[in-house]
C-alpha cells in the first residue's frame, strides 16, 4: 500500500475548506493540508495519510524564502487532530515536525506507522498502540523529547530502527503480559531498560 500521492490525484482532487483538507476524488486518501488550524477532523473513510501531509514548511515559519530557520521555529501549526478509525497507513514524514500537537488517539484500523511520522513532535507526551498495528517504521517518534510513556501491542510484528531514538523524558514501555522475549527482540538494548508487562 503506498502512501505516496501523485499529481493525478490532485487533479481530481477534493477540498474540505472547513479544515483547510486535500482529498483523493473518492475520499480515501488524504493528500495534503495548506495552512491548516490548529485543530483538525479528517474525514470518516479517509484509509491513508500520505507523506508529507502535516508536516513542518518552511513558509510556516514566517521568514524571507531562503532564510535559515532556527530549531526553535521549526514547528507545524497543528495541536489537535482527529483521526477516524477508518485509517489503516500513516504515511512517511505525516507529522514531522508537528512541535505543538500535544497528543493524538491513533486510530482502530491502524496498520502501518510510516518512516519518520512523528519525528521531532515535540510535545507529545504519550502514545497508545491500537491492536491492528503491523509495523512502526524507522525514526518514527525520534526526537519526541517529551515522550515518557509508550503502550505497544501484541500484534506489533516490526519496529525500524531509531524508532525511540532522543526520546530523552522516556520512563516506559507497555507491553502485553507474556510478550517480553518478543519485543525484547524488536528494541534495542537501551530500551530494553524501560519495558514493563501489563
Amino acid at each position: 500500500m503506498t502512501t505516496a500521492f501523485c499529481q493525478e490525484e490532485f487533479d481530481h482532487d477534493v477540498w474540505d475548506s472547513e479544515n483547510c483538507l486535500s482529498y483523493s476524488a473518492d475520499g480515501k486518501r488524504l493528500l495534503d493540508a495548506e495552512n491548516f488550524p490548529s485543530e483538525v477532523t479528517v474525514r470518516e473513510g479517509c484509509e491513508i495519510i500520505c507523506d508529507d501531509v502535516f508536516s513542518f514548511q518552511d513558509y510556516m515559519a514566517g521568514l524571507k524564502i531562503g532564510e535559515e530557520i532556527p530549531l526553535e521555529d521549526r514547528s507545524s501549526y497543528l495541536e489537535t487532530i482527529h483521526l477516524p478509525n477508518s485509517v489503516t497507513h500513516i504515511g512517511c514524514n505525516a507529522f514531522a515536525e508537528c512541535g505543538e500537537l500535544l497528543s493524538i488517539k491513533l486510530p482502530t484500523g491502524l496498520v502501518s506507522i510510516g518512516e519518520s511520522a512523528f519525528v521531532d513532535c515535540w510535545q507529545l507526551e504519550r502514545i497508545s498502540m491500537p491492536a491492528k498495528l503491523k509495523v512502526i517504521g524507522p525514526r518514527a517518534f525520534q526526537g519526541c523529547i517529551n515522550l515518557y510513556h509508550v503502550k505497544l501491542n501484541k500484534g506489533l510484528e516490526v519496529i525500524g530502527e531509531e524508532a525511540f531514538d532522543d526520546c530523552e523524558s522516556l520512563e516506559n514501555i507497555i507491553i502485553p503480559h507474556g510478550t517480553l522475549d518478543h519485543f525484547m527482540k524488536l528494541l534495542p538494548k537501551e530500551l530494553h531498560q524501560f519495558l514493563e508487562e501489563l
